[in-house]
């Protein structure tokens, strides 16, 4: 039985014996010890893909360079896993700060936490009369 053509392909190769590349390539090719590697399209295929996965994602192909282009920007899912770490972090941190200081003896003070209104005016009259307010109050 013959051979089947149709799951044969060829990729031809083309050297320029003015390159020294080439010319280096071509002499290996025509004195390749065939007891060694069984035929110079076997020795090829053997160092292509040598080479192959030694480049193994590194934009090797179309679809590697796709998809490197692709990561490069985050998803909804990327952005939310993100943003749970860092809660997680800083309700660590915070709990150890804490933690810390209650062994150490430590009072922590929280900043007061201010409200901002329309008008400054209007907010320092109430706080006036609030003031007034407690005053009187402790005097009766």
């Amino acid at each position: 039985m013959g051979r089947r053509k149709e799951n044969i392909v060829y990729h031809n190769m083309r050297m320029n014996l003015e390159n020294e590349q080439h010319r280096r390539i071509h002499k290996i090719l025509l004195d390749l010890n065939t007891d060694v590697h069984k035929s110079v399209n076997q020795f090829l295929i053997d160092a292509t893909d040598s080479y192959i996965r030694k480049l193994e994602g590194k934009e090797l192909t179309n679809e590697d360079t796709g998809k490197q282009q692709e990561s490069i920007y985050a998803t909804k899912e990327d952005v939310e896993k993100a943003v749970k770490e860092m809660k997680d972090e800083i309700l660590r941190e915070m709990i150890s700060i804490l933690a810390s200081s209650m062994f150490a003896g430590k009072v922590v003070q929280m900043p007061e936490i201010k409200t901002v209104t329309k008008d400054p005016e209007e907010k320092e009259e109430d706080a006036v009369d609030e003031t007034m307010m407690g005053l009187a109050s402790s005097w009766g």
